[in-house]
């Protein structure tokens, strides 16, 4: 369903509404503890989905949001969450954090406990036990960060205090399972009044011990305080069958907050609990027949086709299935791979180059259509790369990171907090890292709870969409669809198998930075049709890629000759082409860079509103080095080869090269760089001018991330040249021109 000019009204509204109704679905609080149970989004299937499927969804299918039999369906299971979030009591015990021994993070302390993520969902709460804390990471310890202090974390003594009502299923005893317990233990009171005291078991088999348990009975009220120390912690809610088995699986039924949510609601608990699993059913069949429906859709666009399902789901499935044999291979070879990633970088090339392989073979180039290519690139590495991201940390989910110390993450943790628990939306100081971050860290920790997955998937999602306008901007430069998947696998392959990779989910900027960059070019390319909105959308886009990374802001500006190409011709046609251009599009161009400079001014006028100081950052910067020839030669090396001393790294095959043709094509264009853009050459003379001021040390190869787009485009501009000679009597080139 395509919407055109008569009816895009229409389309716009049911998509609007289609996208609301959605979100409200997803979002809505709905008390009692469910799969999909609303914001807060800590449960693991909630986090998986709405961070995973449903960004894939949307991004393959998100017209599906405005049919009206969706929205349809939408509404029904809104009115059964309205009534969830209306009615419904809250599920979980309430757990503070008393006000801890060791205390040397950025802890915030009210009324002598300790405010967290969930904090801001629940003003009584440091943290909602709804399902066991097997390890001490479950607990809740966002306010757990020492810059300065390696063992603080493992010396780590608090108290809890458990607040909540159980009630018990007839027949059943309920046990609580507590390592790492100093002192302490709970008091059950029942609703005639008796009082028992319940003694934390300290495995499963001591509680099964009747010592351990509480007698039957349906509702108790249980409170009291826990005293942990050491690293073996755990907090696990049990019940005892007739039978004497125990599980740790309870019923979404038996664990609530408080007597009065339960209060005139006890007889319709059962009700509450059937509605609850009505709805992550209808939720789980909705997401399936929006897949279904993106299937069938592409599948008759021919972008789903045989070749690309067996080739992308060998790419989905090998990365898994093989992950303990390349350990091993590792280790023949007497190789490290700490991240678990470099196998995947080994199988995108085996499957990318079969894929490509076959069409050459066949001579079949569905797939390699213009208005194809993006879509099919996406759907070729998407799926695999997020399953074994979503593989790799899905043991964090729910579980707070112990980030380390003196560390550019555990500072972008620190100031998270500040803004999201604290309420210092503006911070508290001058900017001296990178401003935005921050932002996002907190808003994932907002919404996701403390777990860093999210986070962490973010990189990958960031990863996945600069390969997509990498093929699309290829696209856009005339070059062989052909060409353009050659793109997305040429960047993929260092991302995943050099050193890239162990920047990936690092709690560090730069993938967020970059695809930034990367939609401020799509845009201000796109710009060449005269719409002014595009402009401001890529003066927006560049503005944030500046407040993500200070150091971009070269780059940023001079990506604006971005909307002068495509130039062709020798050097001294583009050039005089470009001076002729300047003047033609000199409205969008002071568009985007007044923009830009508003951007700045608006950091600049923070931290004077917060510190008194009129500039992006503090004055005396330490990473401001001064002018100075020999380490900036030293700094563009790094960048270049990817690495901090020594050696060259894979990447250097792809960085070097592709550098020296961008800045060769700013001077001298033989044949094979007659069709290379001047604005990638000026861009890398942007990303390369900032360190001859400041240094790029730390975390290498981070710094490299940010050229490897634009050589992998110049790389890609000459392989296209080479391709079509090779290929000129080799390939139906009419045939293939139009699929292009």
């Amino acid at each position: 369903m395509h919407p055109n000019k008569l009816n895009f009204p229409v389309f716009f509204f049911k998509l609007v509404l289609g996208v609301f109704l959605f979100a409200f679905v997803l979002g809505l609080p709905s008390g009692i503890t469910a799969w999909f149970d609303g914001l807060p989004w800590t449960g693991e299937a909630e986090t998986v989905v709405l961070s995973v499927i449903i960004p894939f969804l949307l991004i393959l299918g998100w017209r599906f949001l405005s049919l009206r039999l969706p929205i349809a369906i939408l509404g029904t299971l809104l009115v059964l969450k309205l009534i969830l979030f209306l009615a419904s009591p809250s599920g979980g015990w309430l757990v503070r954090v008393m006000t801890p021994t060791v205390n040397q993070g950025q802890s915030s302390v009210g009324a002598n406990w300790v405010k967290t993520y969930a904090t801001s969902w629940n003003k009584n709460a440091s943290g909602i036990l709804q399902k066991p804390w097997t390890e001490k990471l479950d607990f809740p310890l966002d306010w757990a960060l020492y810059p300065s202090c390696g063992t603080c974390f493992d010396a780590l003594s608090l108290t809890i205090e458990v607040d909540g009502i159980l009630l018990m299923p007839e027949g059943n005893r309920f046990a609580l399972i507590a390592r790492g317990i100093e002192e302490g233990s709970l008091s059950a009171v029942n609703k005639d009044g008796e009082s028992f005291n319940l003694l934390p078991a300290k495995s499963f088999e001591d509680a099964g011990h009747q010592k351990h348990q509480l007698p039957q009975g349906k509702e108790w009220k249980i409170s009291g305080k826990l005293k942990y120390a050491g690293v073996d912690w755990s907090l696990v809610p049990v019940m005892v069958n007739p039978d004497g088995e125990i599980s740790s699986d309870l019923d979404r039924g038996t664990l609530w907050q408080n007597k009065e949510s339960l209060a005139g609601s006890l007889d319709y608990i059962g009700f509450f609990k059937i509605l609850s699993l009505i709805l992550d059913a209808g939720i789980i069949l909705f997401l399936a027949a929006w897949a279904t429906w993106i299937t069938r859709l592409l599948v008759e666009k021919e972008i789903l086709n045989w070749p690309l399902a067996i080739c992308g789901l060998i790419l989905t499935c090998l990365p898994i299935a093989t992950a303990n044999l390349f350990g091993e291979l590792w280790i023949v070879l007497r190789l490290s791979d700490p991240t678990n990633v470099a196998h995947l970088g080994i199988l995108v090339v085996v499957a990318g180059t079969s894929f490509l392989t076959w069409a050459w073979w066949k001579k079949d180039f569905r797939n390699f259509h213009a208005d194809r290519i993006a879509q099919s690139v996406f759907l070729f590495f998407g799926p695999g790369i997020l399953l074994l991201f979503s593989k790799k940390w899905w043991p964090s989910l729910g579980q707070w990171n112990n980030w380390g110390t003196g560390d550019d993450w555990t500072s972008y943790q620190i100031y998270a907090r500040t803004i999201v628990v604290e309420g210092e939306w503006l911070g508290n100081s001058i900017f001296v890292m990178q401003p935005l971050y921050r932002y996002f860290v907190g808003i994932y920790h907002w919404l996701f709870g403390q777990s860093a997955f999210v986070q962490n998937m973010a990189d990958v999602w960031c990863i996945l969409g600069t390969t997509v306008l990498l093929t699309s901007l290829a696209i856009k430069l005339r070059l062989s669809a052909l060409t353009a998947f050659a793109a997305s696998l040429t960047y993929l392959m260092p991302t995943f198998l050099g050193g890239f990779r162990y920047q990936i989910g690092r709690g560090l900027v730069e993938h967020h930075a970059v695809i930034f960059i990367a939609l401020a070019i799509w845009f201000l390319y796109q710009a060449r049709d005269g719409r002014f909105f595009k402009i401001i959308l890529a003066g927006f886009f560049g503005v944030i890629g500046y407040w993500i990374r200070q150091d971009h802001l070269i780059v940023i500006t001079m990506l604006v000759f971005f909307i002068i190409e495509p130039v062709h011709g020798t050097t001294k046609e583009v050039w005089r082409t470009y001076w002729e251009q300047i003047w033609t599009h000199w409205k969008k161009g002071y568009t985007y860079l007044g923009i830009v400079a508003f951007g700045v001014f608006l950091l600049c006028f923070r931290n004077w509103w917060v510190g008194g100081v009129f500039g992006p950052t503090i004055p005396n910067h330490p990473n401001y080095t001064g002018q100075d020839l020999i380490h900036f030669y030293q700094r563009i090396q790094i960048i270049v080869t990817a690495v901090d001393h020594g050696n060259p790294s894979l990447a250097t095959l792809i960085l070097l090269p592709g550098t020296l043709l961008g800045l060769l094509a700013l001077v001298w264009r033989p044949k094979f760089l007659q069709n290379y853009p001047i604005a990638i050459g000026l861009a890398l003379i942007g990303l390369f001018l900032p360190y001859w001021f400041v240094a790029n040390w730390g975390y290498a190869p981070r710094y490299s991330i940010h050229l490897l787009p634009l050589t992998v485009i110049s790389l890609i501009i000459v392989g296209d040249y080479v391709f079509k000679r090779f290929s000129k009597n080799k390939v139906d080139l009419p045939s293939l021109s139009k699929s292009i």
